[in-house]
């Protein structure tokens, strides 16, 4: 038998679909305030969605990855070690091997040969050889230097890498294909014939255009017929090519297979293979991706984000909410308990935060699509296909829900506190805080800015104290670390509980700034529900934006004190040294050689003339040599890099720049950068050296090492290194600032005189600007066509420009505080339009006082200032505590090691903190025009 409820006892039935019903409608009730929330939530939802749909269209899936390697065809397969068992290779990441312990080729070394790959294609299989070689082609302007694939990479079997754009295939061993890029610069059409100069002559006639897919189309380059240069063409030769790979149109070797062929170093990727590999991969030989960074930073700015908005959502909601108290009345007068009244604001808030998420989904969606088809350029390694992720998007729109919901609950626990008496006569006057809840502000907020600051500076010191440790074997410097970001946050929360004071104290200090400034600032106090959310909202923001700008500034100044000048600005070097036939440096100097090097890039280098400098060698090589340099009268035990006395350049053993300088008056300077002193130019033309680091002079005098039997593997030098012979050269003092990577000059004839073995090896030159790619390209045309047999003594110029520590992160600077200024003008914007609806009934009360429309602009204007001013001054100030946690020093820095200095950014965080609330403030006062006088109702 059941048992009734007694009418009267037990909780009211729970009513969800009318409560639900109504929130709905009470949603769209004001088209503003539901206009308005929905663009909080949609607008950063739109830009989560563009940016997920951009970075997972530059993400290749396997299909893709293997459609540009491979093209159409089903393998591929090239050398990858010598030619003896014991490499193998993973079955995905066909070019990462590792050696088996105590095998063959863990034991190999340079005289172990390598196979010939053509030699190890299947019997009876069709194969496709492809690889690259330098070229000259002869140009309307003269030679043009190239890269050339060599192969039959126009075979339909390999669309897919490369691709034909205009004109025939070869069918002749005398045709060839260019890039649309090479054709223009050839001044050439499709049709005409090139003649190729190096490393054969040959005459070609140019067949059509096609690309490497897997480049930018603006790249040059040539394609030949296989065979044109490269001359190992027989499978018998044993030499093999280390730079061929042969494609396999058709035949797809086996797992077992790949196996045997890496027991002859030949890496395999097999179609079939990376599509199901088999349990065999290599520990570490996943590709390290971006994406796990990109999901990281996505749910890092995405919390921020939901944070932002729900704060200011969620004053809109407040706002609505007190506007709406009359319909939560009655709803309560006719039975509805809390649990009802809550529903219905929740609700409001999902049905919100829903059409927001979607509108955004779906506009960031479209945007994305459009933002990747404006930067695709054709690279299909950058740009492998558009990929939209559902997943991905799912998530963001699940976000945004819950961001919409999170802004209505603050509102819906308002909602259940109204006087509803109070309510049904149509009062709007804000619930009064209670007294235990004052109570628990005035301890709460003030222990947690403590607390904060506290845990900050702690955390910070610790950070320090465990990177000092000389072993780093475990994670705690990043649970220390996770201390100084937490303790901000803490002093920013305590902050926001304390805001009412803060607002009071403002209230205060405006008591003589003029009516407008009077009634901004107690409007602010008395409404607390809608001031400290948008308070808070700028004051995170700038607080973010402070600790990336005086990070970055701080990394700058770092960079700048470690910063070591190799010359002058806007002086260029290169050192011209012998090389191996592996295209190692041997440490040797060829006057003849440089002063080759010399003709050909003046060629090329024509703003300022090409001086040539001589140098000692001073960099052993494999073989046992002699090496001369400048003896360094104080030991070099240094801690950090100081660009002076614990210079690396100082460390002779580890620095491969040369210490030993000849060369003119004139080269003196442009080395330093300005007219040498007349001590200077007298010392040089008098026969004396000079010295440009005080650590070389002694008693008026450098004095010259000479060592012999020297290699790569003989113990560094140090001041106590007894030389084979010496020689003292009187010198006087020329110390730079900044200091330059030049430790002695002398003349060539004071060398000569002193028996100072310098040869012919440095080029110098100035330059306005930068090497630019296009004369990069003329520099290695000009060599390669010019260079003759000394191509196979030296790779080229490779020349040093000196630019000074360039500050890249001054972009990054003014980009975060565009963001910060653009989140500041949003949420005081989002401030005056809540204060503007919620204060209608005062606007009506000054109308028909009979105030002046500018007295609603002034208040505008003033509550911009206000809410503007607050939070970015505490935000910045905020901001610099973690960084200067970071920076504390108490101890002796430990060797190895350079810490980051404190050095905010002064000029932009004052931007930050006093600029941005001017131009927030001017912005209020310039939107906030005169409007036309509010319709008052008045009795007759």
């Amino acid at each position: 038998m059941s048992r009734r409820r007694r009418p009267g006892t037990g909780r009211t039935p729970f009513a969800l679909r009318p409560a639900l019903r109504l929130g709905r409608r009470l949603a769209f009730a004001k088209a503003g305030r539901a206009a308005l929330i929905i663009a909080l939530i949609g607008i950063p939802t739109a830009g989560f969605a563009a940016v997920a749909v951009v970075v997972q269209s530059t993400q290749a899936t396997v299909t893709e990855r293997l459609d540009y390697d491979l093209g159409q065809a089903s393998a591929q397969m090239r050398v990858s070690g010598p030619d003896v068992p014991g490499m193998r290779q993973d079955p995905v990441e066909w070019q990462y091997t590792d050696t088996k312990r105590n095998s063959p080729a863990s034991k190999a070394d340079e005289d172990t040969p390598f196979t010939n790959v053509l030699a190890h294609v299947p019997d009876g299989a069709l194969a496709i050889p492809v690889g690259s070689t330098p070229v000259v082609l002869q140009g309307p302007r003269g030679p043009v230097g190239l890269s050339a694939d060599e192969g039959s990479v126009w075979d339909p079997s390999l669309e897919g890498h490369w691709h034909v754009l205009d004109g025939a295939v070869p069918t002749t061993r005398s045709e060839l294909m260019v890039t649309p890029a090479t054709l223009e610069r050839l001044g050439a059409h499709i049709g005409d014939t090139v003649d190729l100069t190096d490393p054969v002559t040959k005459r070609f006639t140019i067949a059509g255009t096609m690309i490497d897919l897997g480049r930018d189309p603006a790249s040059q380059g040539v394609l030949l017929p296989w065979g044109t240069t490269l001359s190992t063409t027989d499978t018998t030769d044993d030499a093999g090519l280390a730079d061929v790979t042969v494609y396999l149109p058709s035949d797809a070797p086996t797992w077992s297979e790949i196996q045997q062929l890496n027991a002859h170093g030949i890496v395999v990727q097999s179609r079939p293979v990376v599509l199901d590999p088999p349990d065999a991969g290599l520990s570490g030989g996943q590709v390290t991706s971006s994406l796990g960074w990109y999901l990281g930073a996505m749910a890092l700015f995405g919390a921020f984000a939901m944070f932002e908005v729900a704060l200011l959502a969620g004053a809109a909601f407040l706002v609505g909410t007190r506007a709406d108290t009359r319909s939560y009345a009655i709803v309560t007068s006719v039975g509805g308990d809390k649990r009802i009244v809550r529903t219905i604001v929740a609700g409001s808030g999902l049905v919100l935060g829903l059409v927001g998420a979607v509108l955004g989904v779906a506009v960031g969606t479209g945007l994305g699509v459009a933002v990747f088809r404006l930067i695709d350029n054709g690279n299909v390694v950058s740009f492998p296909g558009m990929h939209v992720p559902p997943l991905m998007l799912l998530s963001i729109t699940a976000a945004g829900v819950l961001a919409g919901l999170v802004s209505a609950l603050v509102a819906a626990r308002s909602a259940t506190r109204i006087n509803v008496l109070a309510a049904l006569r149509g009062s709007l006057r804000p619930v009064p805080v209670s007294r235990p809840a004052r109570r628990r502000r005035r301890i709460w907020g003030p222990t947690l800015v403590v607390a904060g600051a506290v845990m900050t500076l702690v955390c910070g010191v610790g950070v320090l104290m465990l990177n000092d440790r000389p072993v780093q074997e475990d994670r705690w410097a990043f649970v220390v670390g996770a201390g100084v970001a937490i303790g901000p946050c803490l002093m920013q929360l305590g902050i926001a509980i304390c805001s009412p004071w803060l607002l009071a104290l403002v209230t205060r200090l405006t008591a003589r700034a003029g009516l407008s400034a009077r009634l901004a600032a107690r409007d602010a106090r008395r409404n607390p529900l809608r001031t400290v959310p948008v308070l808070a909202s700028v004051m995170s923001v700038v607080f973010v934006a402070s600790v990336v700008i005086t990070w970055n500034a701080s990394s700058h100044t770092q960079l700048v004190r470690g910063y070591e000048y190799s010359t002058a600005l806007g002086v260029a070097t290169t050192e011209v040294q012998t090389e191996t036939e592996q295209g190692g440096a041997t440490g040797h100097h060829d006057a003849a050689l440089t002063a080759h090097a010399a003709e050909v890039v003046s060629g090329v280098l024509d703003q300022d003339r090409v001086r040539v400098l001589g140098v000692p060698q001073e960099v052993p090589g494999e073989t046992p040599s002699t090496i001369t340099v400048p003896h360094r009268w104080t030991p070099y035990d240094c801690p950090v890099n100081d660009t002076t006395s614990c210079s690396y350049y100082l460390d002779t053993s580890a620095v491969s720049s040369p210490h030993i300088w000849a060369g003119t008056v004139d080269d003196y300077a442009v080395l330093t950068g300005h007219r040498p002193s007349a001590a200077v130019r007298e010392a040089l033309e008098g026969g004396k050296a000079v010295s440009l680091w005080p650590e070389y002079a002694h008693d008026g005098a450098v004095r010259i090492d000479t060592f012999h039997d020297r290699t790569w593997e003989s113990q560094a030098i140090t001041e106590r290194t007894r030389p084979a012979a010496s020689v003292s050269i009187p010198a006087v003092l020329d110390v730079q600032s900044p200091r330059v990577k030049v430790g002695v000059f002398m003349t060539k004839a004071t060398a000569e005189q002193y028996g100072v073995p310098v040869v012919d090896g440095m080029l110098v030159t100035t330059l306005p600007h930068d090497i630019q790619p296009a004369q990069w390209d003329e520099l290695s045309s000009a060599w390669q066509s010019y260079g003759g047999d000394d191509r196979a003594r030296w790779s080229g110029p490779q020349f040093t420009y000196e630019a000074g520590p360039v500050d890249n992160g001054a972009l990054i600077r003014a980009i975060v505080l565009a963001l910060a200024a653009a989140v500041t003008i949003g949420a005081t914007a989002v401030a005056i339009g809540l204060a503007r609806s919620d204060g209608r009934r005062d606007d009506e009360v000054l109308d028909a006082i009979g105030a002046a429309p500018r007295l609603r602009r002034g208040v505008s204007t003033w509550q911009a200032a206000i809410l503007a001013s607050v939070g970015a001054v505490i935000g910045t100030l905020l901001g610099l505590l973690p960084i200067r946690a970071l920076t504390l020093r108490f101890t002796t820095p430990v060797s190895g090691t350079n810490h980051l200095p404190f050095a905010p950014d002064w000029t932009t965080l004052a931007l930050l903190a006093i600029g941005l609330p001017v131009v927030v403030t001017a912005g209020a006062w310039l939107t906030s025009r005169g409007r036309r006088r509010v319709a008052v109702r008045r009795a007759h």
